[in-house]
């Protein structure tokens, strides 16, 4: 089996009235201990380190994360979000075979968390080469983009734009349209025979 590969988890999480919850709050999907791997923050919410990723890409501030259950904010430590303190208490619960951690790095300017070669053991022979396994997590926002009242604007409107490209929206605009037309026009003529009167 790949050990990089997204893992066909078939264990069910434990009956125990104090276990930890097995999945990522974000995305709900298992922890493991590769892109999924389970990543405390200073609030003791525990997130899987590929949802950080995708939110730091997305954040102003590349250099902590913000929870987005209590919206604490968490500093960054100085090698990296991959360095923050890995759930330990979640890993317990995980197969054997999955409470080893990768190592991986996140470089945040293309958007890829990768799996770091370890040099104290070699790859096992069926695994993927290490140094090129990667998952896009998606390029960061540019800068200022996050306060731009303008940029929402457009991105409000190229929305509406491409709502308005369906066959069934067009239809429902025109009629939308053409209703406020008749409507006006009734208020106008009500306007003015009162006026007359």
């Amino acid at each position: 089996m790949d050990p990089y590969q997204e893992p066909q988890l078939g264990f069910q999480p434990p009956l125990d009235e104090g276990a930890p919850d097995l999945e990522c709050a974000i995305c709900f999907s298992q922890f493991n201990n590769v892109f999924r791997t389970p990543k405390i923050l200073q609030c003791n919410h525990t997130f899987c380190l590929e949802c950080l990723a995708r939110m730091n890409v997305k954040s102003a501030k590349p250099d902590s994360i913000q929870c987005p259950l209590c919206r604490g904010h968490t500093p960054l430590p100085d090698l990296g979000l991959p360095k923050l303190t890995t759930d330990r208490a979640v890993l317990s619960y995980l197969p054997a075979a999955m409470q080893r951690v990768y190592s991986i790095r996140f470089n945040r300017n293309k958007g890829k968390l990768q799996v770091k070669r370890t040099t104290d053991a070699p790859p096992p022979l069926n695994s993927l080469r290490s140094i090129s396994h990667s998952l896009d997590v998606g390029l960061p926002s540019p800068a200022g983009d996050s306060g731009d009242v303008e940029g929402g604007r457009r991105r409000r409107l190229g929305a509406l734009l491409r709502l308005c490209r369906r066959p069934g929206c067009r239809a429902s605009l025109l009629v939308s349209v053409v209703m406020m037309m008749v409507v006006l026009t009734c208020v106008i003529i009500f306007l003015l025979a009162y006026k007359q009167l």
